[in-house]
C-alpha cells in the first residue's frame, strides 16, 4: 500500500503545481489602455487565451519593439465573431493600423491582423481587440509576429548570348546579344518580394578573359555591370535599397574585349530576396 500511496501523493503534488500555471495562461480584465496586458518585448511574447466576458467590449495589450523591426499582430477568429477587429496604437495611443478582414476564412485557423514598423528602440505599442457583433463570452489568442522573411531561388535565362568579338579593339569591349527571363508570373516567388542580392552564372565558349556580365531589370531599364571580371559569374551592386521586384522581366548580356567570337549558355540568376508575410495573405 505504501508505494501506491506515494504515487497518489506525487500525482496530487504535480496537479497542485500545474493547476495555477494553467489558470495563469488565460488573460482577462485587460479592458482599457490602463489595464493592458503587458507582453514585454515582442520576440519573447507568449500570450495565452484571452477571455472577453459578455458585457466587455474590448481587450488591450502592450508590448515593445526595436528600431527597424516590422511586425504584425494577429488574433484568432471564429465564424460567429462577425465584426471583430484588431487595432495597433503607438505609445501616444494614436492609431497606426486596423484589421477586420478575415485571413483564410475557410480554414481551421482563420485570423485578423494589423501591422506596424518600429522607429525607435524599446518603442511601446498597444493592441486593441474589439468584439464586434457577438454578445457572449469570447475566447481568442493574440500573437505578435515578424512580417519580414527571406528566400532565394535560381532562375534560367532563355537562349544563347552571342558576342561577335572585339574586332576593332575598342578599349571598352563590345556587348553581346541580349537574352531574357520572365519571372512576372512565377508562382514560386512570394508577392512583392524585393531583391537583396543577385548573381549570375554561365558557360562561355570558348572561355575568354576580360569578360563582364551585365543584367537589366525591366522596372528601371538600367544595365548593372558585374563588379568582378569573369567568364562564368557576375556580382552586381544591387541591394534592398534599390527596391527591385524579383517577379519581373530580366535581361542579360556580356561584354568581352577579346577579338574572337564567343557564346554564352546556361545563364542563370541566383536571387536572394526579402518579402512581407502580410502581402501573401488571402481574404
Amino acid at each position: 500500500m505504501k508505494p501506491l500511496l506515494r504515487i497518489i501523493l506525487l500525482v496530487l503534488v504535480i496537479f497542485s503545481i500545474s493547476s495555477p500555471s494553467f489558470a495563469a495562461s488565460t488573460i482577462t480584465g485587460n479592458n482599457s489602455f490602463e489595464t493592458a496586458y503587458y507582453a514585454g518585448y515582442w520576440k519573447y511574447s507568449n500570450m495565452g487565451t484571452t477571455i472577453l466576458p459578455e458585457g466587455e467590449e474590448e481587450a488591450y495589450y502592450k508590448f515593445t519593439a526595436n528600431a527597424g523591426e516590422r511586425i504584425y499582430v494577429r488574433s484568432s477568429y471564429r465564424n460567429e465573431y462577425e465584426g471583430m477587429k484588431i487595432e495597433l496604437f503607438n505609445s501616444s495611443k494614436d492609431p497606426i493600423d486596423r484589421g477586420t478582414n478575415v485571413v483564410n476564412p475557410d480554414s481551421l485557423t482563420p485570423f485578423i491582423f494589423a501591422k506596424a514598423d518600429a522607429a525607435a528602440n524599446s518603442q511601446t505599442f498597444y493592441i486593441r481587440v474589439s468584439r464586434g457583433n457577438y454578445t457572449g463570452d469570447m475566447y481568442f489568442t493574440v500573437s505578435i509576429l515578424d512580417r519580414i522573411k527571406s528566400g532565394s531561388g535560381t532562375f534560367p535565362f532563355s537562349g544563347t548570348a552571342v558576342n561577335n568579338g572585339n574586332i576593332y579593339l575598342n578599349p571598352q569591349g563590345v556587348d553581346s546579344s541580349v537574352i531574357t527571363m520572365d519571372l512576372t508570373n512565377n508562382l514560386t516567388i512570394p508577392k512583392r518580394a524585393f531583391v537583396k542580392s543577385i548573381t549570375t552564372s554561365s558557360t562561355q565558349s570558348p572561355t575568354q578573359g576580360n569578360v563582364l556580365h551585365k543584367i537589366m531589370p525591366e522596372q528601371t531599364g538600367i544595365w548593372y555591370t558585374s563588379t568582378v571580371s569573369s567568364a562564368t559569374s557576375g556580382h552586381y551592386p544591387i541591394s534592398l535599397q534599390d527596391q527591385l521586384l524579383v517577379a519581373q522581366k530580366w535581361s542579360f548580356k556580356y561584354n568581352a574585349k577579346a577579338t574572337g567570337k564567343s557564346t554564352m549558355t546556361n545563364v542563370r540568376a541566383t536571387i536572394n530576396y526579402e518579402y512581407d508575410v502580410t502581402d501573401q495573405f488571402s481574404y
